[in-house]
């Protein structure tokens, strides 16, 4: 018969950078927070990957890096240039929890266009 060893469940941080000891892990979830923004774009907009790259003026492998969260390649500001080309707002806040933990929060701002009444 075999036996199942019991596994510990560690109940975390959202932040599975920092719990993985990875270098740069607010760096790294700031990059991951901001692609999301980005593939969720394109998927609602039903891009290609090629569609998308035309967009943003990069290479269809960037694109496909990106949508796949290899980030390595890409700086938080050239992921923010691809969201502005896009034309998506985003809102970036990095702030300390009351436990002392930083919270990395990215999100995209709608935009609610109103026509003054004339």
């Amino acid at each position: 018969m075999n036996e199942i060893a019991e596994a510990a469940i560690e109940i975390g941080t959202d932040d599975v950078f920092t719990q993985l000891g990875f270098g740069n892990a607010q760096e790294r979830l700031r990059k991951a927070q901001l692609m999301n923004v980005i593939n969720e774009v394109v998927t609602r907009r039903r891009l290609s990957q090629k569609a998308a790259a035309k967009a943003v003026g990069l290479h269809q492998a960037d694109i496909s890096r990106i949508q796949h969260g290899r980030g390595s390649r890409y700086s938080t500001d050239r992921l923010l240039n691809v969201l502005a080309r896009l034309g998506i707002d985003v809102e970036l806040v990095q702030r300390r929890a009351k436990s002392g933990e930083l919270v990395i929060e990215v999100r995209e701002i709608s935009r609610t266009f109103s026509q003054a009444a004339r």
